[in-house]
């Protein structure tokens, strides 16, 4: 079995998700025709943790929009040090979360008597990898999904909070200890993080560390790192843009009042044929 993304990747914060799942019915429905013309959306743990909480009316938009983005999908880390540690390793696409497939996989097809393994991959359902199925299997460990989040939210405050003592000290130590980094293609994640690290730090005088700021620090990594598109609140976006080099290969970032830009902007991209970036993501034997 193979999975690959043929064209555009396209990150998506929890904030995107909801707005396209409740909004503008034609902006959505225009969102969802560009997955069927190669756009593949980048999915993480993270993703899920948030948007199994909401319940009724709330939740039924949102299972339906993840039904609707099928099997146009592929799930990534969160915790952007991986990606780093793999990026040193040189290892091929260290975004995709490989691990977390499989286990789906393995737990979707213990679950299905109906899959004969001497008749794969012919006996797998059309909709096996469909997204709300991916959401149902995340589900029930949502608090402990939660908990991670909130372990990550800590240890980068914890870490800000202690760069930023030892720069008030000595102002030369944020360039001996975090210098600012060059970008080169094979180690985006390491880029992004390095330098959305340094620029927490300055700004730190005078601002609260939220635990919350641990994942969207996160996200913003991972999403910037290696999408195409990526969206993030308008803090964040304010951020990343502050570090990008230009021009530059990373993602192009829309906050909560440009979806419909972006969904017009991802479109003219598919006409143009300017953003396809063919990649084979993982093999299973």
């Amino acid at each position: 079995m193979t999975a690959s993304v043929n064209g555009p990747a396209v990150f998506l914060d929890n904030f995107a998700i909801k707005d396209l799942a409740k909004g503008d019915p034609d902006r959505r429905a225009r969102f969802i025709a560009t997955l069927n013309r190669g756009v593949d959306v980048m999915f993480s743990v993270s993703n899920a943790a948030e948007l199994s909480g909401p319940q009724g009316s709330s939740f039924i938009a949102i299972r339906k929009f993840l039904d609707e983005i099928d099997t146009h999908w592929f799930p990534v880390e969160f915790n952007p040090h991986e990606c780093i540690k793999r990026e040193q390793q040189r290892q091929h696409l260290p975004f995709f979360c490989e691990r977390l497939l499989k286990t789906f996989i393995a737990e979707r097809m213990r679950r299905s008597p109906e899959i004969k393994m001497a008749d794969l991959p012919a006996s797998l359902p059309s909709d096996f990898f469909r997204l709300g199925h991916f959401m149902d299997w995340l589900a029930p460990q949502r608090n402990g999904i939660i908990d991670g989040k909130r372990e990550m939210g800590l240890n980068l405050r914890n870490d800000i909070m202690a760069h930023w003592a030892e720069h008030r000290k000595n102002p030369g130590w944020l360039d001996a200890n975090l210098p600012e980094l060059p970008f080169t293609v094979d180690r985006p994640a390491t880029y992004v993080y390095g330098n959305l690290l340094r620029l927490l730090v300055r700004e730190a005088k005078g601002r609260v560390i939220m635990p919350n700021d641990g994942i969207d620090f996160a996200q913003a990594v991972i999403g910037t790192a290696y999408a195409n598109v990526a969206t993030l609140d308008k803090h964040w976006k304010r951020r990343v843009e502050t570090i990008l080099p230009v021009p530059n290969r990373l993602a192009r970032i829309y906050y909560q009042p440009e979806l419909d830009k972006m969904v017009r902007d991802i479109e003219r991209s598919l006409d143009n044929a300017s953003l396809a970036r063919g990649r084979t993501l993982c093999s299973f034997s």
